[in-house]
């Protein structure tokens, strides 16, 4: 069945909140990009660290990033600092440890400077430069859906959620390919390494349980690290759902009109098609669906080519036909979809003291 996709732009979700790069003595400029870069030293007299961090760590065209500096001890509050973007002094002061700045549009790159002058004159300073891109994601499930279903599958437990990765990555100028960058997939946190790699910007991941929320993320970076972005998902399982629509004879399932749990029914007879929305199947007729149809708490023996369908007649009946139905999986155990629905018939109320599986 193909996928039906809904673009949703996650960015930076459930992530570390900043870059962290520290910086180097006496004027040791450490260029970064979107990577973690790590290397480590002290403010000459106070025995502390400096740390030059950004965030988000994925900033997107015309996003405004944070920068700040920060120290383990009060060697940063003591000291002269100067921010310079793409050559332009936009803030300093003794102290000043953090600055915001508009990066530019997608493939620009904004150039950040930043120079510590401790108490002894002591000057240390570092310089980024800041790629801004983007990384949407398609999202979908392979679960059971009718025919024309406008909506978004919706993943069930044993279903398999499928992700794609659409990066827009430009570098002077031109397009980046996506089949070109490396792909890291995690689920809450933890790598998969099976489905990550060098253009591998599509994911299929399994649905195994039905309770709790799962964080689906990936960093997308090119090969020297120059550019990257990051964006995640998170979901939960969603319990099947069971509809009924009118099977007509003429034009078929009615599948823009569900029935609602009490329905008139103008006639003495119809069929009724039940759909178990969300459920691990990519068709009705998977021989793992059972489906257990009772009217007024009748057992009812359905079509085994058609056990979705029921047809009913209320001819020289009266009173209420109450339709219950359950539907369950061979093997997995988590589908226990049920519904209830009061079906009153012109005939004079129509309970159904007849009744047949469809197609017979």
């Amino acid at each position: 069945m193909a996928w039906r996709t809904i673009p949703i732009a996650f960015r930076s979700g459930h992530l570390p909140a900043a870059r962290v790069i520290v910086v180097a003595l006496l004027a040791v400029s450490i260029f970064f990009f979107a990577l973690p870069a790590h290397a480590q030293s002290s403010l000459p007299g106070t025995g502390g660290t400096i740390l030059l961090t950004y965030s988000p760590v994925s900033p997107s065209p015309g996003d405004t990033v944070r920068l700040s500096v920060r120290g383990t001890s009060d060697g940063v509050s003591d000291s002269d600092i100067v921010w310079q973007v793409n050559g332009k002094t936009v803030a300093q002061g003794k102290g000043v440890d953090s600055t915001p700045v508009k990066v530019g549009a997608l493939g620009t790159e904004t150039q950040i400077s930043v120079t510590a002058t401790a108490s002894d004159g002591t000057t240390t300073s570092a310089q980024a430069v800041i790629i801004p891109t983007e990384l949407d994601l398609l999202v979908d499930s392979d679960s059971y859906v009718p025919p024309f279903y406008r909506g978004r599958p919706r993943a069930s437990v044993g279903t398999n959620l499928h992700v794609q990765a659409l990066p827009v990555f430009r570098r002077a100028g031109k397009q980046v390919s996506a089949s070109s960058l490396i792909y890291t997939w995690r689920r809450n946190d933890v790598i998969l390494g099976s489905i990550s790699g060098m253009g591998r910007s599509e994911a299929t991941i399994p649905v195994e349980h039905l309770y709790g929320i799962d964080t689906i993320s990936v960093e997308a970076r090119s090969a020297d690290g120059a550019l990257s972005h990051t964006s995640s998902v998170s979901f939960s399982a969603y319990e099947p759902v069971l509809a009924l629509y009118e099977d007509h004879p003429l034009n078929g399932v009615l599948y823009h009109r569900a029935l609602g749990a009490s329905a008139f029914v103008p006639g003495t007879e119809m069929t009724f098609a039940a759909v178990p929305f969300f459920a691990p199947v990519t068709t009705l007729h998977d021989p793992a669906l059972d489906f257990a149809w009772h009217v007024n708490t009748a057992a009812v023996v359905t079509n085994s080519a058609t056990p979705d369908k029921i047809t009913i007649n209320a001819e020289n009946s009266s009173g209420i036909a109450l339709i219950q139905l359950e539907v369950t999986h061979a093997t997995n155990y988590s589908l226990e979809a049920k519904g209830g629905w009061n079906v009153t018939f012109s005939s004079g109320g129509g309970v159904a003291d007849q009744f047949r599986s469809g197609n017979q």
